[in-house]
């Protein structure tokens, strides 16, 4: 009978100790920041946190005010050399959901990502929708 207690009392002690992983209830404030170094895994995409954005490499950031800055292709053609420039836009995170409107060489994105899961290294987003306006 001791056993089945104890055994019974870890059980419930381990599920007590499970972290909130609900990626609706993930406090925006972590987001902001530099996020580069994208890498894919099955249909979502995950970035590592960094100081800064890459010179002449894909890369975004979250800061606090809702602004939104991409660094990005600045035009038409994809065959290198590339060239990368900064385009601001906004964000904003509602549950699990973030909706981002940014400027590109061609003229307005509008993107809806879904928050998978961050913390203090990596950032990783399920994307549900983008948009390009001329």
């Amino acid at each position: 009978m001791k056993n089945i207690l104890a055994l019974i009392l870890t059980i419930i002690l381990v599920s007590a100790c499970e972290k909130n992983s609900d990626p609706s209830v993930i406090a925006p404030e972590k987001l902001v920041g530099s996020w580069i170094n994208s890498s894919w895994s099955e249909s979502n995409i995950s970035f590592e946190k960094a100081n800064g954005l890459k010179y002449q490499d894909y890369g975004f950031a979250f800061y606090s005010n809702h602004l939104f800055v991409e660094r990005k292709n600045s035009g038409w053609c994809g065959t290198p050399p590339i060239s990368y420039g900064n385009y601001v836009g906004t964000w904003i995170k509602k549950g699990s959901i973030i909706n981002i409107t940014v400027d590109y060489w061609g003229g307005i994105a509008e993107y809806q990502w879904e928050l998978v899961s961050v913390d203090q290294n990596t950032l990783t987003i399920h994307v549900l929708k983008e948009v390009y306006h001329e």
